[in-house]
């Protein structure tokens, strides 16, 4: 099992991260550095689905909603950091992915000398990607939402995700993935809503339902999508 696999999208990453330091006035040796080692961060073992793929796909729904919600964003660069780093570290058998991610995140932009303001709000976004229940405001539940995007994707893009995550938790029984999975699964369809944001709700939200009720089922049933 290689230790890291050649980043996918790792091209169209960097540009993206090169661009959003230039709108930031950090186009730097340094900052282009950071963007590297994200991304080969992102394409490390044992991702399979928090991978570079993922990273991608937030960052086109972050540009989707700044294209067709023009203004919803309060602090669009904070919204793009906070996704470029909220799953900068991550080992599935840890709880405190997003804590240490959020930290790292607030160490390399405080070297940056960004404003502190903006500095804490990525931060924070970080921490809210635990999704804990509860409403959020503003920038927050955007960036929850969008990192929620997979769950109302189409019947095959979900279903490879859910394999995707038994690939990552390839260390624990089947019977106690099926068990914990499913309680993770059941919560989200508990909620009010999955989505916070009217335009996530709308385009995702009842897709999700079906989507996480057929992979209850699934794992039920003793199978996951073989």
């Amino acid at each position: 099992m290689p230790w890291r696999r050649q980043p996918v999208h790792g091209a169209e990453l960097q540009a993206h991260w090169n661009a959003l330091g230039q709108s930031l006035g950090r186009d730097t040796p340094a900052w282009r550095a950071e963007g590297r080692r994200l991304i080969l961060g992102w394409a490390h073992w044992p991702r399979a689905y928090h991978d570079t793929t993922h990273l991608w796909a937030c960052l086109r729904h972050l540009q989707a909603v700044q294209d067709q919600q023009p203004g919803a964003l309060q602090d669009p660069h904070a919204t793009a950091l906070a996704l470029w780093f909220h799953d900068a570290i991550y080992w599935p058998w840890s709880k405190h992915n997003e804590e240490r991610s959020a930290d790292g995140a607030m160490r390399f932009l405080r070297s940056q000398n960004l404003p502190e303001p903006m500095v804490l709000r990525v931060h924070q976004h970080i921490l809210d990607t635990r999704h804990n229940p509860g409403a959020l405001a503003g920038d927050a539940q955007w960036v929850v939402d969008i990192d929620l995007a997979i769950l109302g994707q189409s019947d095959a893009v979900y279903r490879q995700f859910e394999r995707n995550v038994r690939r990552e938790y390839f260390f624990v029984r089947w019977p106690r993935y099926a068990a914990g999975r499913s309680a993770v699964l059941q919560g989200f369809l508990e909620r009010p809503r999955i989505y916070g944001t009217e335009w996530f709700h709308e385009r995702h939200e009842a897709q999700a339902h079906i989507n996480l009720s057929n992979a209850l089922a699934a794992l039920r049933a003793g199978t996951l999508y073989a």
